[in-house]
């Protein structure tokens, strides 16, 4: 007869029966985390690699000393093509007086002043008739303003003394290339 008597039910533990809900929670989170570290880890390489380049674009520090001394020479070379620009070059007076002067005229002082582009000539020659000439050649000049004549005389040996002053154009001083 012991099968007749009905036997209470065992009750299964309320953590039993919670069990397949919090196992199949527990693996939602941990593919949910799964998951978000994921992203999270691409995002992070992708800053990672984005910094990487800016620094590739910067160069390294002995670039930056390169780049540096590059541009200080670049500097000091164009204060030198400022400075040449400006630069007045008294050699082509030479040419200029060289090409223009008359064969029978000796000049024996040259006052050169580049700051107001004039320059006193003194002189002497045969006859003034020469310096006659030598003034008409200046006049037709370009690089000739005006000329002004002074300390006309005639030496004792009756050659002709004289002092010219030529004022000039600017652009007989450039430097030509």
């Amino acid at each position: 007869m012991a099968g007749i008597i009905p036997k209470p039910i065992k009750k299964t533990p309320r953590l039993y029966e919670l069990a397949p809900y919090i196992s199949f929670g527990l693996a939602f989170v941990v593919v949910l985390a799964y998951v978000a570290l994921f992203f999270v880890g691409n995002r992070t390489s992708q800053t990672l690699w984005d910094l990487e380049d800016k620094i590739a674009q910067v160069g390294t520090k002995e670039e930056k000393n390169i780049e540096t001394q590059l541009l200080l020479d670049k500097q000091k070379i164009d204060d030198f093509a400022v400075l040449f620009s400006d630069h007045k070059q008294a050699s082509n007076f030479f040419d200029f007086l060289e090409e223009n002067c008359h064969p029978k005229i000796w000049f024996n002082k040259l006052e050169l002043n580049t700051q107001d582009f004039q320059v006193i000539l003194t002189g002497e020659t045969s006859n003034f008739e020469t310096l006659g000439q030598q003034i008409v050649i200046f006049q037709e000049q370009e690089l000739v303003k005006s000329i002004e004549i002074s300390d006309l005389s005639v030496a004792k040996n009756g050659r002709a003394n004289f002092a010219v002053i030529l004022h000039l154009d600017p652009q007989i001083f450039k430097y030509n290339e």
